[in-house]
């Protein structure tokens, strides 16, 4: 049931970025937009494919097309260039270990060890993002920033999931359901969080902010 909820938190993502489209251009959400359809696309695919090809291959290739949209987030959201080298870095050691992994393969199943890569790098990024932008930006302004809310939703998501998926090619089939519904709760909190930022107002007043708290201009 849980899982039903998540794929369907997944479809209203999508449903709330349309809906308020205007007030997502220019702020590079586009990407989680396009990530949100990769994700239903995908859920629709494997759902298709039960049985028909090796699992660990369709899980793997979700993995690596997932952190490289999540990346690419990050470098656009980024605004300093030594900030944005940090995913670039953290691609390339991304893309290496998942050759790796891939050249050695030797058993189906959940591909751990590139979900937790991903899941590690993600934290970092999120982490990076979060003190840049608290360094630099009245804490009552990041608040209200939309890509603050989508940060939080991968922070949230990643740092809740990350030994799972350590763990998840251990796990025997019960296992799997009975630990996977840690996963399905935080798919739903990360697309309601998706959700949050995209029906946000654009805050164009951040320059007023920073003038109305400016003692040198009241």
């Amino acid at each position: 049931m849980l899982s039903l909820i998540a794929f369907f938190s997944e479809i209203l993502s999508i449903i709330f970025f349309l809906c308020f489209l205007n007030r997502n251009k220019g702020e590079g959400l586009w990407v989680i937009f396009f990530y949100c359809i990769f994700s239903v696309v995908t859920e629709n695919a494997a759902f298709l494919l039960r049985g028909k090809m090796d699992r660990v291959y369709l899980y793997a290739a979700f993995t690596i097309c997932e952190y490289t949209i999540f990346a690419y987030f990050f470098y656009l959201s980024f605004k300093k260039k030594r900030i944005a080298y940090v995913p670039i870095v953290g691609t390339v050691i991304f893309y290496l270990i998942a050759g790796i992994y891939f050249t050695n393969k030797n058993s189906a199943g959940f591909d751990s060890l590139t979900a937790s890569v991903e899941a590690i790098l993600i934290i970092i990024y999120s982490l990076v993002f979060l003190y840049d932008q608290i360094r630099h930006t009245l804490i009552t302004y990041v608040y209200n920033t939309k890509k603050f809310w989508i940060v939080i939703a991968f922070f949230l998501y990643f740092s809740s999931t990350l030994f799972l998926f350590l763990f998840a090619a251990t796990f025997t089939k019960q296992e799997h359901s009975y630990y996977w519904v840690i996963n399905n709760f935080f798919e739903i909190l990360k697309n309601a969080l998706f959700c949050v930022s995209f029906a946000m107002k654009k805050d164009n007043n951040e320059k007023n902010i920073f003038h109305s708290l400016n003692p040198d201009i009241l």
